[in-house]
């Protein structure tokens, strides 16, 4: 792709609830919104067309679309998990868990033959059609966040902990987490675990040979990380600063080497998203949706969009051709990716 690029505005819509969650199709053609208060959407971002699907009172926490499939998991206020068939009519679904402790870290394996969330000190794993697979239990603290990690290891995290469980034999390595866990980020090679955490710091655990490291100096709480589809770069940005903070792991990695500074924001950051081709968009409370391409000698802003509100959620199309960009007064925009 061109090394130049910006968004162009597309269709927008409303829906009447706050954000809280986004999904898309696997095959890009369709856009599911979760509201805070439990009602589900799905928009077409072509036209912006708005199907209700139905609620999930007394609010959705997570969305997850089965790979491949026309299933969409959902995890809720109530304790439950469901399943939506978004090839049957609006607002059929099938609960597939119910519990008195909120579901966290709702993820599907890769084959989507698995469905994967903790609740408490458990991890729980069921298939498709809410038959159980297996309980992963004896974790030391409650649960907040899960993550694959390729087929038969998972991923887990918690107040001070992080965990490496074996889904097909139960087994359990628990690691040192100096803090609190506010994201679980694992790379696309599966190599490492990059947790930001609530006192103003980023964990990096190396999965393979156990080696781990912290990056400091943040001016409040890393409520934000994601990796860069190559795994070089892992983007970063505190509830205290305006500023995405990007790690470098190319050569010998971070430790010991500055990271990069990408400065266009006025105010907070809310949502940060990698393209497949190493773009990286970001959207703030000053109402910016600014576009990245991050890289040596490369900080500056390729395009920066205007709102007419703050910005909240954003997410990439599947074939990084859209990008999603959610309000907390309910509008979903769409942009379309355009190369110069």
């Amino acid at each position: 792709m061109s090394a130049t690029a910006s968004l162009q505005s597309g269709a927008i819509a409303g829906i009447d609830d706050f954000p809280v969650a986004l999904a898309w199709a696997p095959d890009g053609n369709s856009l599911v919104v979760g509201g805070g208060e439990g009602r589900l959407y799905r928009l077409s971002p072509q036209d912006g067309a708005i199907t209700e699907l139905g609620e999930h009172a007394p609010g959705v926490l997570e969305l997850a679309w089965k790979p491949g499939a026309a299933l969409l998991a959902s995890s809720g206020q109530d304790g439950s998990v469901r399943l939506w068939d978004m090839d049957a009519a609006a607002g059929e679904s099938r609960l597939l868990h119910r519990s008195p402790r909120w579901p966290a870290g709702l993820a599907w394996r890769s084959d989507g033959k698995a469905l994967a969330f903790a609740t408490g000190k458990d991890l729980l794993l069921i298939d498709a059609e809410g038959a159980p697979l297996r309980t992963l239990a004896g974790h030391a603290v409650p649960l907040t966040h899960v993550a694959w990690r390729g087929r038969d290891e998972l991923l887990a995290a918690g107040n001070g902990a992080l965990f490496v469980d074996r889904a097909d034999s139960g087994a359990m390595e628990q690691f040192l987490l100096e803090g609190t866990p506010l994201t679980l980020s694992l790379s696309p090679d599966n190599k490492i675990a990059a947790c930001g955490l609530a006192d103003g710091s980023v964990n990096f655990r190396y999965i393979n040979n156990r080696k781990r490291s912290r990056m400091s100096g943040y001016e409040g709480k890393v409520a934000l990380t994601a990796w860069s589809a190559n795994s070089r770069y892992l983007a970063s940005a505190s509830t205290g600063a305006s500023s995405v903070v990007v790690w470098d792991f190319g050569s010998k990695g971070p430790e010991g080497s500055e990271p990069m500074q990408l400065n266009a924001h006025e105010e907070r950051i809310e949502s940060m998203a990698w393209q497949g081709s190493g773009l990286l968009a970001s959207a703030g409370r000053d109402w910016r949706v600014v576009l990245w391409r991050p890289g040596p000698g490369s900080r500056k802003a390729l395009d920066i969009q205007l709102l007419d509100g703050p910005a909240g959620m954003i997410c990439w199309s599947p074939d990084g051709a859209r990008l999603a960009v959610a309000q907390p007064s309910g509008t979903i925009r769409f942009f379309s990716l355009r190369a110069r």
